[in-house]
C-alpha cells in the first residue's frame, strides 16, 4: 500500500529506493520554489546525491502532478508551479521523516480548487508559530486556503491603525465561559480571568505570515464578520450600534441581537476603513465578511434603520443587510475582491451575484442554496453535521467527515462549487493539546475529500493509511487521537493510559470533563 494522504488519483510502486534529502539537486522548470522547498528536504542519513527535474507539461490539470523514477533520479512533470509543488508534497509523505522512498509513478490532480481550513482566532488566540504549524501541515495535505477568523463579540484580533482601541481594548473580555450548561438562565460557568491584552497580530505579523502561507502555495482569506458578530468593535466605538450605549466585550458565546446599525453611515464608513488596511495585508482576492446570525430586533425599534429603510424602498430588515452586504461587496469589487460571507446571506433576494455564500447550515430546505448555484452562483461547502470539527468525536466521527462532499447536500452538478473548508471554532478550545486533539485528524479527512475525486474515495482504506501514516504525522506536530475515539466509539471502560484521551473528546462544545479537570478540578457530574 502507498501510504499518502490525500489518495492520488494513480499510483503504482516501480521497485527500488530512490534518494530524497538535501543533497538532492533540485533543477528545471519552476525556479522559483526551489529555495522554499530546499527548506522542507530531510537530512541525508545515508542518502547520497541525486537529481528531481520539474517539467513544464501544459497538459496536465491546474495544481496537478506526474512523478516518475529512472534510477536514482526523479522527474515531476506540471502545468504551474503549485502543482510541482504538490509533487514534492507527495514525495516528503513517501519518505516518512527517512531520506529514500520507494519508486513510483503517480499521476494526480485535485477534485476542488478550494480546500480549505478555517481557524477561530476570535474566541481564543493562536500563537503565529502555531499557526505556522498549521500551515505545514496543510501543504503537506495539498490544502490551498486558510480562512483566518479574526473578529467576533469575543476579542478583535488584528491591527488596525485607523481604529487603535480595537486592539488596546476589543481584543480583552473579563471572563470566559466554560460550557453551556445554565445558558438559557445566564448563569453558565466562567472562569473569571481577564482574556485577551495584548493578544492580536500586528500588521507586521499578519505581512510575514501571508508570506510564509504563500510560499506554501497556501492562500489566506481574512474574515471580519459585520453586520452581527460585531460586539468588539461596538465597545470601542458605541456609534456603529443602534443605540450608541457604552458596552463592554461580549463575555458569553453564542448570537447577540447588539448588532451594527446600518441605518447609520458610521458602520460602512468603519467596514470601508478597516478593508482598506487589511486589503493591503491580504493580496488574495477573497475578503469574508461573515453576515451569519444577525438578529434584527434592534433594527425593528431603531429609527436610523427604520429610516433606511424607507428611503431605499426596502421590504424589510432582511432586506437592509442585503443592501448593507450589497454595498460592502461593491467596495470590496473596486478593490479587486469577491466577497464571501455565511450562507444567510442568501436571506435576501436582491444579493449581488458575484459574492460567494460559505454553505453551512440549510436555508427553506437549501431551497436558497439550490437556487444559487443554479443560477450560475459560486459557492463554498462547509456543512456543519460533516465538517464542524470544535464538536467532539462522539458527535462527530472522522468517518462522517470524510464522506462530506456536494452529494452530500444532494447536489449532483458540482460545477459552481469552489471547495470544500472545515471551520474550527474555539469557544471551548482553549489550549493547544486540544486544538491539536480536535483539528489535525479531520484536517487529513477533508484534505482527501477537497482532493481525491469521489468514486476514488474509501474511508477504511483512508482510515489504514491514517494508521500507517500515525507516527510520521506526530513527528511533524500532526497528533491523532487513539482510533478508537476518532471512530466514535462508547466511552466505555478506557484503559488508563486513554482516560486522558477520553476526557478530551467525549462531551458536546462546552459540556467537556476536560476543562473540569483543568481549570475546575473537578469531573463534569453525570
Amino acid at each position: 500500500m502507498i501510504n499518502l494522504i490525500p489518495r492520488p488519483c494513480s499510483a503504482k510502486e516501480c521497485g527500488g529506493m530512490v534518494p530524497f534529502s538535501s543533497n538532492t539537486r533540485l533543477t528545471g522548470e519552476f525556479g522559483s520554489i526551489f529555495e522554499p522547498l530546499s527548506q522542507l528536504l530531510p537530512a541525508p542519513v545515508s542518502a547520497g546525491d541525486n537529481q528531481l527535474t520539474f517539467v513544464h507539461d501544459g497538459h496536465i490539470a491546474k495544481e496537478g502532478y506526474h512523478i516518475t523514477c529512472t534510477g536514482q533520479d526523479i522527474c515531476i512533470a506540471a502545468s504551474d508551479a503549485a502543482g510541482a509543488f504538490y509533487g514534492v508534497m507527495t514525495l516528503l509523505q513517501l519518505c516518512a521523516g527517512k531520506d529514500r522512498f520507494e519508486a513510483v509513478e503517480i499521476e494526480d490532480q485535485p477534485r476542488f480548487s478550494h480546500r480549505g481550513f478555517m481557524l477561530d482566532c476570535a474566541r481564543h488566540f493562536w500563537s503565529v508559530e502555531k499557526i505556522k504549524q498549521i500551515l505545514d501541515i496543510m501543504a503537506l495535505l495539498k490544502m490551498n486556503v486558510f480562512h483566518w477568523h479574526l473578529s467576533d463579540d469575543q476579542g478583535w484580533r488584528v491591527e488596525i491603525k485607523r481604529y487603535p482601541l480595537l486592539t488596546q481594548k476589543g481584543s480583552i473580555r473579563k471572563s470566559t465561559p466554560l460550557s453551556l450548561r445554565g445558558y438559557e438562565e445566564h448563569m453558565e460557568p466562567h472562569d473569571n480571568t481577564e482574556y485577551g491584552r495584548g493578544l492580536f497580530y500586528t500588521q507586521q505579523q499578519i505581512r510575514k505570515v501571508v508570506a510564509y502561507a504563500r510560499s506554501r502555495f497556501i492562500e489566506i482569506i481574512p474574515e471580519i464578520d459585520m453586520p452581527g458578530h460585531l460586539v468588539s468593535a461596538i465597545a470601542c466605538y458605541p456609534e456603529l450600534s443602534c443605540t450608541g450605549e457604552v458596552v463592554e466585550v461580549c463575555d458569553r458565546w453564542g448570537v447577540m441581537d447588539n448588532i451594527a446599525c446600518c441605518g447609520k453611515e458610521d458602520i460602512y464608513r468603519f467596514a470601508r476603513d478597516v478593508i482598506d488596511e487589511l486589503c493591503e495585508l491580504f493580496p488574495y482576492p477573497y475578503f469574508h465578511i461573515g453576515g451569519d446570525e444577525v438578529p434584527k430586533t434592534r433594527w425593528k425599534k431603531c429609527p436610523h434603520c427604520q429610516a433606511k429603510i424607507r428611503e431605499l424602498g426596502l421590504r424589510d430588515e432582511e432586506a437592509l443587510q442585503g443592501y448593507f452586504n450589497n454595498v460592502i461587496a461593491g467596495y470590496l469589487k473596486e478593490k479587486g475582491k469577491y466577497t464571501i460571507g455565511w450562507n444567510e446571506i442568501l436571506k435576501s433576494e436582491a444579493l449581488d451575484h458575484h459574492i460567494i455564500p460559505q454553505w453551512w447550515i440549510p436555508l427553506d430546505d437549501s431551497v436558497r442554496e439550490k437556487a444559487w448555484l443554479a443560477g450560475g452562483g459560486k459557492m463554498i461547502l462547509s456543512f456543519l453535521p460533516y465538517v464542524y470539527m470544535d464538536h467532539a468525536y462522539a458527535m462527530r466521527p472522522l468517518e462522517k467527515t470524510y464522506s462530506f462532499g456536494p452529494e452530500s447536500l444532494g447536489v449532483t452538478e458540482d460545477t459552481n462549487i469552489l471547495g470544500i473548508e472545515a471551520p474550527q471554532w474555539t469557544e471551548y478550545i482553549r489550549d493547544e493539546e486540544k486544538l491539536d486533539f480536535n483539528t489535525f485528524a479531520r484536517l487529513m479527512a477533508i484534505a482527501e475529500a477537497g482532493w481525491t475525486e469521489r468514486n476514488r474515495k474509501d474511508y477504511q482504506d483512508f482510515a489504514c493509511r491514517l494508521e500507517s501514516m500515525r507516527e510520521y504525522f506526530a513527528s511533524i506536530g500532526a497528533v491523532i487521537p487513539p482510533a478508537w475515539i476518532y471512530r466514535g466509539e462508547s466511552l466505555g471502560s478506557p484503559l488508563p493510559d486513554e482516560q486522558a484521551w477520553a476526557e478530551k473528546t467525549y462531551a458536546a462544545w462546552g459540556d467537556d470533563p476536560y476543562f473540569e479537570l483543568k481549570f475546575a478540578g473537578k469531573k463534569t457530574s453525570e
